[in-house]
């Protein structure tokens, strides 16, 4: 009765944290229209409801269209014809750019609901085990943490929002103490989440570790990110064998590669659950979705199909080329075989294709239940070849060209005895492509070596059905390529943030 009691009391706080998860209030201030202890009835904990929702709710919009927009689109992986996305295609986005706001309200969204859920917590502190205390208070701060790393590496300067009620209109927080504040955050995380995960898809110590590594670095800080990565490799985690397992089949959600996922829940009757990624990638007029959906608005950039080698297995699961053959989809037809005709760049994207409500039970319009990965076991081996090659040209380095070869066999690709800086990173667009991540990692490359590959990048389109007559665009970006703005609507809100950053206060 105990546990069903508590079911029921989940239900009804995860629509309640809806009402305010997109509030524009989040642009400026953490909402008003927060949970208080008192809303709790006594034997539920804030953490059953509101840390179930950190894994998927306040982050939709996040999802939704700005994680590929800005992580791919943006740094040239992915191509459109869609006006939504055109100011990402040609780097010239703006500060009213809906996309854009998307995804700052959104993160901010994550920040508030973390910072709330502490604030329900610490209030009932003398109530709690000390252990469910510490791991309630660890999940919102290792939330709180990958928000705070999404908004620094995107828009600079931002304001630290560090507890639930903070005062309104904000200045924004110099770079260098944000990301001290998500260290801080983290290595609580890291101390006082359980060795293994509670519940599958939950986080754990070793997961926070893999984030912190990324933060490492991010911030040059390479010894530090190798010995992380090094404590990680070969225990809990591991590859698995078949790629595309990881993008196109929910069963296969929270496998032993997948660290940190956003747990999706498609749900028919419930928007803001889901993953949507399906309903923007599936090659329009094929039928896969078995909806009105399926609009094929983003394209492999002809950039990133040339960075396929021959025979790299993970191209068929990463993007559809003429010919290619799908069983699994549109099964009661008997597969699937596309065509390049229904590409402007001859190829469309595989991974986040799931597939019809006629082959799952867990599809609907715009709705699937596969996870999005934020951090995978290959990320840890692919960071840890980086955090060894710490900038040089190239290394010969055995542990990083074990954890390099180690993705580069699952490929099917034949291992490498020396390790040079574009053979790593282009690994990387590889193996994560339309994972949001091509952007950070051209970032981490600096200004200069960034501009000259973004601007050799092909990202025109084929205008002849045979798809052979290129119309050539290559984008050359500007010296603010890699800090986008404020969206204007945060800026109205809280003028404030037009101002010089200032430091943070961490007493």
């Amino acid at each position: 009765m105990k546990k069903l009691f508590k079911l029921f009391m989940m239900g009804m706080l995860i629509p309640l944290l809806s009402l305010f998860s997109c509030s524009d209030e989040f642009l400026d201030a953490p909402s008003e229209n927060q949970l208080t202890p008192s809303d709790l009835p006594e034997g539920v904990t804030a953490f059953d409801g509101i840390a179930e929702s950190l894994y998927f709710k306040p982050w939709f919009t996040f999802n939704d269209k700005f994680l590929i927009a800005v992580g791919d689109m943006y740094a040239g992986n992915a191509f459109t014809f869609d006006g939504a996305y055109s100011q990402f295609l040609n780097t010239q986005v703006t500060s009213q750019n809906p996309i854009l706001t998307e995804g700052y309200v959104s993160l901010f969204s994550v920040i508030d609901q973390s910072n709330n859920l502490m604030s329900l917590v610490e209030d009932r502190k003398s109530e709690l085990p000390e252990a469910s205390y510490k791991n309630a208070m660890a999940i919102s701060r290792f939330m709180r943490a990958n928000a705070y790393f999404y908004l620094v590496r995107t828009f600079g300067a931002v304001p630290i929002i560090a507890k639930a009620g903070s005062a309104p209109q904000p200045k924004r927080n110099l770079v260098a103490d944000v990301y001290k504040f998500i260290k801080q955050d983290l290595e609580y995380a890291i101390e006082n989440l359980p060795e293994t995960s509670a519940k599958k898809g939950y986080v754990n110590k070793t997961v926070a570790m893999g984030i912190l590594a990324k933060v490492h670095l991010t911030l040059n800080e390479y010894a530090e990110c190798a010995s992380l990565t090094e404590e990680i490799m070969g225990k809990q985690y591991s590859l698995i064998q078949e790629y595309g397992n990881m993008f196109s089949s929910p069963e296969n959600n929270n496998s032993r590669e997948s660290m940190f996922a956003l747990q999706w829940k498609a749900i028919a009757t419930e928007w803001g659950t889901q993953n949507t990624n399906q309903a923007y990638i599936v090659p329009g007029s094929t039928g896969i979705t078995g909806g009105g959906d399926g609009w094929g608005v983003y394209l492999p950039s002809i950039s990133l199909q040339a960075g396929f080698e021959p025979k790299d297995a993970r191209k068929k699961y990463t993007i559809m080329t003429d010919g290619d053959f799908y069983p699994e989809l549109l099964k009661n037809s008997g597969g699937f075989t596309y065509k390049k005709i229904l590409s402007s760049t001859g190829a469309n994207f595989r991974k986040y294709i799931v597939g019809s409500a006629a082959e799952r039970n867990d599809v609907f319009f715009m709705r699937t239940s596969q996870n999005t990965i934020i951090l995978r076991y290959s990320d840890i081996l692919l960071m840890h070849a980086e955090a060894i090659l710490a900038g040089a040209s190239s290394t010969t380095s055995a542990s990083a060209l074990t954890a390099f070869n180690e993705v580069r066999t699952r490929a099917g690709l034949p291992t490498k005895t020396v390790l040079t800086r574009d053979e790593l990173f282009n690994e990387r667009r590889i193996e994560f492509a339309l994972e949001g991540q091509y952007f950070f990692d051209l970032k981490r490359r600096g200004i200069t070596e960034a501009t000259a590959i973004i601007s050799n990048q092909e990202v025109g389109f084929y205008s002849d059905d045979a798809r052979t007559e290129l119309i050539s665009n290559k984008i050359t970006p500007g010296s603010h390529y890699f800090e986008l703005p404020l969206p204007q609507s945060a800026i109205d809100t809280n003028p404030s943030l037009l101002e010089p950053p200032v430091p943070f206060n961490f007493n």
